[in-house]
């Protein structure tokens, strides 16, 4: 094969029915699409890892998939978090900027992030994936998304944290390690759904984007322009299909058509 341009960009997404990458390029005017692969999920359940062995050969054969069609070998990836593990967080904090208005300044922000993040109260197995400001208030003016400039004697945030089960996320990485991949970085699957998905002006007026996997579908809820929430349904796909198995009777593989099929149809 050969060897592997350093401006390609691979993502993983490991589900509970199937794992896809998907490798683009990084030029000038955006992303280009290069390969992809996908292949049956095994090994996972719901989100989580069920049975290493079985993910790892999963990810596998979706990584020799992108990589016989890109023509080179895939390394390293950004990699996809989802399931019921996600927990969505509220934070705020608050500073005194000093008895007269002034300038609020790049250290300030700064200040007040950490001081948000050190308020917040995780338990043991649980850490921030995300942090996602909600909003900068300024002097009780809310609404705020670019605080810096503004003149003000008291400077807030209000942030959603998106966090993660430490040892779910681990044992993700841990799969990917021992299929051959470096995870490069780890993504909430909602907000990257999200980023491609929602256009402004439906974030700016209210909406909740629901993804929707076999095993669980995962939610995030956008208001005036900023994340309000993040969570996790644990019912997906498979249910339906289950379900529609033991109401027809029918086997799972025929109940699974029928709901591809139909599953869309307007009433």
């Amino acid at each position: 094969m050969a060897k592997t341009n350093a401006n390609l960009l691979t993502s993983i997404d490991l589900g509970s029915a199937k794992i896809c990458a998907l490798v683009a390029e990084v030029t000038d005017s955006g992303l280009r699409y290069r390969a992809h692969g996908l292949a049956d999920s095994e090994g996972t359940r719901k989100g989580l890892i069920a049975d290493r062995k079985k993910a790892v050969e999963s990810v596998q054969r979706t990584v020799e998939k992108a990589e016989d069609a890109l023509g080179a070998p895939i390394e390293r990836a950004v990699v996809g978090l989802a399931g019921p593990h996600i927990r969505g967080v509220k934070a705020e904090a608050a500073i005194t900027l000093g008895l007269r208005p002034r300038e609020i300044t790049r250290d300030d922000v700064r200040h007040l992030l950490e001081k948000a993040r050190a308020a917040v109260v995780l338990p043991d197995d649980y850490e921030p994936l995300h942090w996602l400001v909600r909003e900068y208030v300024i002097d009780e003016q809310g609404g705020v998304q670019e605080p810096l400039g503004f003149v003000a004697k008291t400077l807030g945030v209000r942030l959603c944290v998106a966090t993660t089960s430490v040892g779910a996320k681990q044992n993700v990485i841990s799969v990917l390690n021992l299929a051959g991949i470096q995870v490069d970085d780890i993504v909430l699957e909602p907000l990257a759904c999200a980023d491609f998905l929602l256009r402004g002006d439906e974030r700016e007026l209210g909406v909740c984007l629901a993804d929707i996997g076999a095993g669980s579908t995962d939610l995030i809820v956008y208001e005036e322009g900023a994340v309000e929430h993040v969570g996790v349904v644990p019912i997906g796909g498979d249910h339906f299909t289950k379900d529609l198995a033991v109401l027809l009777p029918a086997p799972v593989a025929d109940a699974e058509k029928l709901k591809r099929m139909y599953g869309n149809a307007i009433v």
